[in-house]
């Protein structure tokens, strides 16, 4: 009897899970007989066929592939689905700040966790915040704690839990102000600029997390300074502060000093790493005491022993004992992290040794598989692969945003091996690259929200597409550490044009972004680069970004008039009759801002006045809205009423239309302002029939605040008409918002027209 030749099953299209079952039944293996071939647990191939594990290790594929005997087209389409299971199954980040991913074989430490467990957890309203310190010397897992304790505690804080390293050991660690702003907007994204005052910021801080059951985790502080103004005033919020400093200055915390694990939790450390085989117990003994049981070390040199399935714990100890000098320095200070991490490092294939080593030229804390590729100059595949087994060997933490970190001492050691290994025209060429690409596309990812620009040609950008707005807003956001850092650097090498593209690029985009501490910088350096050029056009141009930076996003409108009387100075001396329409756009935006109504009229008449002269679309319904602003301040209803309408009508008109999110923001600023006027004249009609309009629009934008406004501005309407059902209807979906938002003011309010009206509070 002939046999019949087994066909290949069909992969194409199947993720990861069923397309290992099918390629195992097409084997004819159970689950344990690929176990006990591939060296991969049972429980976790059975894990991976289920859709629990979507995106295993490479290291792991590849053992299954070679276990099951595979095809090279079924090896590459097992790679694949693994690959895309890994994308698909990173946390997307719930807002800013996520905890980074817990340790999944976390050993020990069950007193210091019992201990900062019950801490967080006693967080009452009323009582004193409590706040717990960790401390300790490099890689005795202080942030491993942290995070493990958060992970038991999330119940106890159902409002959130919300991670930020302070980069303690960077040049430059994160300033109080930036902590605060990057908190706030953690907590709650719609909040608007922060104060630059940390007093000022402080206190909104504290306004924020009022009443919330959040657990904050302050990682890697420097100082004292840099926390003190972070700590709620009382809970029932909670945090949790790591440092290699004791913080002596900080007063009312509870500290908890970490040491080296004992020996037991050390060596249950190790054999929970090394799960493949059976571990000898005596020779896990003795190379814990080699790793002078600091976490750190042991988790590097497990991870060495379990990639080498032929190894015994004593051949590790043997290749340990021959390299005293690194014993030595695994046992006192930051050196010892230094050999732990050479005992990892030399693992690595090529790529990865390449990929560890220039990761220490990413400007940022953190980078993306693509900013990785240009400085390792390979694809995203290759370099994810190499991602991986730097993972994979505890040379890279990867956070719950899915974006890639090295650890503080990893960077510096990453760094030394850098200058060591390779010549200074090779990391200058690295450093160009990095540099060179975040510009370019930093460029590409602005210009959509240029009016002139929009969508870029397909292969616009390198290694990423920028697809749509909001792909291009995520790529500027994301990467924000990393390509004000280049623009700095081409700042600095007198790249005068270059800066001022980046910077012109911006422009629009800045709007959506306002609350980045960083745009008066961005704008600093592009007016120093227009001074370089010698362009008074190019000067007034960024005089007046630079002046709207000080404006809104920093709250200091004197600062900004300057800068704005200056953009004028240049726009005169050029005679550029748009650009000092655009300053004196400026010059009433702060003056209005400081009180001086009259001169904030003077100077937008004389901004219309310029913009209808030259029929600048984009800039006339900007010095509409202001001029509307002031005549509303001066009682000039009817005339303001003109302005704002003026306002919707070339923003709306085909021929004067801008890009879609210009003309919402516009329209609706103008809509909220015309249903105020009207409701001055008291046209309770007009109102509702502005305010069904204006929350249509809104919906696509779906801005919370505006929201508020114009169902508390409804409400009135409806009050004014005698219907009182309805507005206690926009009242309570007001209330519901107000919650959302942590507006604990604004609820207040509401509660007493609720109770003017006779209505109870949702």
């Amino acid at each position: 009897m002939t046999a019949v030749p087994r066909e290949d099953p069909p992969v194409e299209g199947l993720a990861f899970g069923p397309l290992l079952r099918t390629l195992r039944i097409a084997a004819d293996l159970t689950l344990e007989q690929l176990a006990e071939r591939s060296g991969v647990s049972d429980r976790a191939i059975s894990d991976m066929e289920r859709g629990v594990s979507q995106g295993p290790q490479a290291r792991t594929v590849t053992a299954i592939a070679a276990a099951l005997a595979l095809s090279p087209e079924q090896h590459a389409a097992l790679t694949g689905a693994a690959r895309a299971g890994r994308r698909r199954g990173q946390p997307a980040a719930q807002g800013r700040c996520p905890l980074p991913r817990r340790v999944a074989d976390f050993t020990g430490r069950r007193a210091e966790l019992d201990s900062v467990r019950a801490l967080v957890e006693a967080a009452r309203a009323g009582l004193p915040a409590p706040v717990v310190l960790v401390s300790g010397a490099p890689g005795l897992g202080k942030t491993s704690l942290a995070v493990q304790a958060a992970a038991q505690t999330a119940d106890a804080f159902p409002d959130g839990q919300f991670f930020l390293d302070l980069r303690g050991l960077d040049a430059r660690p994160l300033t109080p102000t930036a902590v605060l702003d990057r908190l706030v907007h953690a907590v709650e994204p719609g909040a608007g600029p922060t104060p630059r005052d940390v007093d000022d910021a402080a206190a909104l801080w504290r306004t924020v997390v009022g009443g919330r059951r959040i657990l904050v985790l302050l990682d890697n502080a420097a100082h004292e300074g840099q926390v003190r103004p972070a700590l709620p005033a009382e809970g029932p919020a909670a945090v949790v502060v790591t440092s290699r400093r004791t913080l002596g200055g900080l007063e009312g915390v509870h500290r908890l000093p970490l040491e080296p694990l004992p020996e037991a939790a050390s060596v249950a450390l190790l054999a929970g790493i090394v799960t493949h085989r059976t571990a000898d117990a005596d020779g896990l003994r003795q190379l814990a005491c080699l790793c002078a049981h600091v976490p750190l070390a042991l988790r590097i040199a497990g991870n060495r022993l379990a990639s080498r399935p032929a190894w015994t714990a004593g051949d590790l100890v043997t290749r340990l004992s021959a390299h005293e000098h690194r014993l030595d320095a695994l046992a006192v200070g930051d050196l010892q992290v230094k050999a732990a991490f050479a005992l990892s490092y030399q693992q690595l294939s090529g790529i990865g040794r390449r990929l560890f080593r220039r990761l220490a030229a990413v400007p940022g804390p953190s980078t993306a598989v693509e900013l990785a590729a240009v400085l390792v100059e390979e694809t995203p595949a290759r370099t994810e692969d190499a991602l991986d087994e730097l993972i994979d060997l505890g040379l890279l933490q990867q956070g719950g945003d899915g974006r890639f970190f090295l650890h503080d001492l990893l960077r510096l050691y990453a760094q030394g091996e850098l200058e060591r290994e390779e010549s200074a025209q090779d990391r200058a060429n690295a450093d160009r690259r990095a540099a060179d690409w975040l510009l370019d596309t930093t460029i590409v990812a602005g210009r959509w929200f240029e009016p002139a620009y929009g969508a870029p040609a397909p292969g616009a950008t390198r290694y990423v597409e920028l697809d749509s707005a909001d792909t291009a807003r995520e790529w500027l956001q994301a990467e924000g550490d990393n390509w004000l850092p280049a623009l700095r650097r081409a700042a600095a090498e007198g790249a005068h044009q270059r800066v001022v593209d980046v910077a012109e690029s911006l422009h629009w985009f800045s709007d959506l972004w306002a609350h980045w501490e960083h745009w008066a910088e961005v704008f600093a350096l592009s007016s120093a680069a227009a001074d370089g050029l010698g362009d008074d056009h190019l000067r007034a141009v960024h005089r007046g970004y630079l002046a709207w930076a000080y404006i809104y996003p920093r709250s200091e409108p004197e600062e900004g008039l300057r800068q704005a009387e200056l953009a004028y100075e240049h726009a005169r001396r050029a005679g550029d009759e748009d650009q000092q329409g655009w300053a004196r756009f400026y010059c009433s935006y702060a003056s209005a801002r400081l009180g001086r109504f009259d001169v904030a009229m003077r100077h937008a008449q004389e901004s219309v006045a310029l913009f209808r002269s030259v029929r600048d679309w984009q800039g006339l319904p900007q010095s509409l809205v202001i001029l509307g602003r002031t005549l509303r301040d001066a009682g000039r209803y009817e005339e303001a009423l003109a302005a704002y309408a003026e306002v919707i009508e070339i923003v709306t008109t085909p021929e004067t239309a801008l890009p879609r999110h210009i003309v919402l923001i516009s329209q609706l600023s103008a809509m909220q302002a015309m249903i105020e006027l009207h409701g001055g004249l008291d046209q309770w009609q007009r109102m509702v029939e502005l305010a069904d309009e204006a929350l249509r629009l809104n919906e696509e934008l779906r801005h919370q605040k505006f929201t508020v406004a114009v169902l508390r501005l409804r409400a009135t309407a409806h009050e004014g008409l005698g219907d009182r059902p309805a507005a206690a209807a926009d009242l309570r979906a007001t209330m519901r918002l107000q919650r959302e938002l942590g507006d604990e003011a604004g609820q207040r309010e509401t509660v007493q027209r609720l109770d003017a009206l006779g209505a109870s509070a949702p």
